[in-house]
């Protein structure tokens, strides 16, 4: 690309003095470059105009992304569970209290409550994604651990905004409730993916071959993870 054509994105530099390389990344549609710290800002710009070809269409794809699978915290804005979109209601009532129903999901706000609608619905959808968590992932994943013979000492549930799960070295597993917000599918895949870590703690040769003997698919299935991140960022 020509140095006076205008770049069909914008970038944020990010200088370490530790690094000795340039590197890209994208991440939630934003385009982030790191290099050493005394890196001439122009040959910066032209060393990202080199790699346009392969920023782009992964930056498109983010955005696509984005596009479908925002969460909206509004009336009749969007919602996700178990990777079906469902209508975001709430009213004023007595009691507190979440409801899903076919299409829709239905917050109910206490009356007394004086904060911003919105703020006290994103709150109580958040409180709500991790009890439905508690009550859903914890005995999946007991439960297919038992199927695999590979299980944790403890499964807890938590708030994430930039993984999915971990497994430690004393076997406990965490799982983030936003996995919730994804298809049964991709739900399984995240599972499997910690627990074959209860055996093989890295993403060696040989922990894909584990994941892959009981999740075959788990190659299209992690490709499809990463155009999720919408959901890890509301």
């Amino acid at each position: 690309m020509n140095s006076e054509t205008e770049l069909p994105f914008d970038y944020h530099i990010v200088r370490s003095r530790k690094r000795r390389t340039a590197s890209l990344m994208i991440d939630k549609g934003r385009v982030e470059v790191r290099v050493p710290a005394l890196a001439d800002e122009c040959w910066i710009d032209n060393w990202v105009r080199s790699k346009v070809d392969w920023v782009l269409p992964r930056l498109q794809r983010q955005t696509r992304a984005l596009e479908q699978r925002a969460i909206e915290i509004s009336q009749g804005g969007r919602f996700f569970v178990n990777g079906r979109e469902l209508a975001l209601s709430w009213r004023r009532a007595s009691r507190s209290g979440v409801v899903m129903a076919d299409q829709e999901i239905q917050v109910s706000i206490s009356a007394r409550v004086r904060r911003p609608e919105s703020e006290v619905v994103h709150e109580q959808l958040q409180q709500w994604m991790a009890q439905q968590a508690e009550a859903i992932l914890v005995p999946l994943c007991l439960q297919l651990g038992r199927e695999m013979r590979l299980v944790p000492s403890t499964v807890r549930i938590k708030n994430y905004r930039r993984k999915w799960g971990q497994c430690d070295s004393r076997g406990v597993i965490t799982l983030n409730w936003r996995i919730l917000h994804l298809d049964p599918a991709l739900q399984r895949y995240i599972l499997v993916h910690e627990l074959c870590h209860l055996k093989e703690m890295n993403h060696s040769s040989a922990f894909w071959r584990l994941v892959s003997l009981h999740c075959p698919e788990y190659a299209t299935l992690r490709r499809q993870l990463t155009e999720t991140y919408p959901y890890l960022i509301w």
